[in-house]
């Protein structure tokens, strides 16, 4: 069995937030790359629903429980959630679902 830690996050910005909350979640995947070796993925999704308004989806995985605790713990986790409170750039607190691979494949 796997100590991988799976992750989605799902966020919602606010009408007229979308390209700030695009641009810091963009930052924070680059740095997430950059500085967090034991995570694994960290890809930014960017879903267009029928009412216009945009949803992030961020695809994480780390390789242990330690590296999933720690990156709660940056500075560029931080200060997003930070930025995310005090410009009000959501419209409800970001989902966070921890989830396992029970199937599929993750490429050929």
């Amino acid at each position: 069995m796997s100590a991988q830690i799976h992750v989605v996050a799902i966020l919602t910005p606010a009408p007229g937030k979308e390209a700030r909350l695009r641009d810091l979640l963009t930052n924070l995947a680059n740095i997430v790359k950059d500085k967090e070796p034991e995570v694994s993925r960290y890809q930014l999704f960017e879903e267009q629903n029928a009412q216009g308004g945009n949803v992030f989806v961020v695809e994480e995985c780390y390789e242990s429980q330690a590296a999933f605790d720690a990156h709660f713990k940056t500075e560029q986790f931080t200060t997003l959630g930070e930025a995310i409170q005090k410009e009000g750039l959501v419209t409800a607190t970001p989902d966070i679902k921890t989830i396992k691979p029970i199937g599929g494949f993750a490429s050929r």
